[in-house]
């Protein structure tokens, strides 16, 4: 079984780990996508990469794909084992399918270029951490 989360929002892949309220959970058996499911997890009460991290853990989530996300949200999946994939945008079932089957682009290659425009709840300002991620989650703003 492999599970792979998506930062989830109207069916497309949403811009920022820390800031998604949804989650879309894949199941695949044996990389068959016949035989995949998919359920929607609320996350929209939850506060922070901690909190994020341990909610993918808990459903036992081998890998996450993002828009955006800075380098503590990354080191935080990776201690928890799940491989984090940032840098998409556009369709959340495509980007699923295609990373369980091996054949999603490198985000440098074919990912979201040009940023997925960037986030609303970023500042830059790394003396006030507005989102969590330091000012440095390389969202644009």
């Amino acid at each position: 079984m492999i599970r792979i989360a998506v930062s989830y929002q109207d069916g497309e892949i949403f811009e920022h780990f820390g800031h998604t309220e949804l989650f879309a959970i894949y199941e695949y058996d044996e990389h068959d996508l016949d035989k995949s499911t998919k359920r929607l997890v609320d996350s929209s009460s939850l506060h922070g990469h901690q909190d994020m991290a341990d909610l993918l853990k808990r459903e036992h989530v081998d890998a996450v794909i993002c828009g955006q996300m800075g380098p503590e949200a990354h080191s935080l999946l990776l201690s928890y084992g799940i491989i984090p994939v940032p840098g998409y945008c556009g369709d959340a079932d495509t980007a699923a399918d295609l990373l369980v089957t091996g054949q999603l682009p490198s985000s440098e290659s074919g990912g979201c270029s040009g940023g997925c425009g960037g986030c609303s709840g970023c500042h830059g300002d790394e003396s006030e951490d507005s989102c969590g991620c330091g000012g440095g989650c390389g969202c644009g703003c």
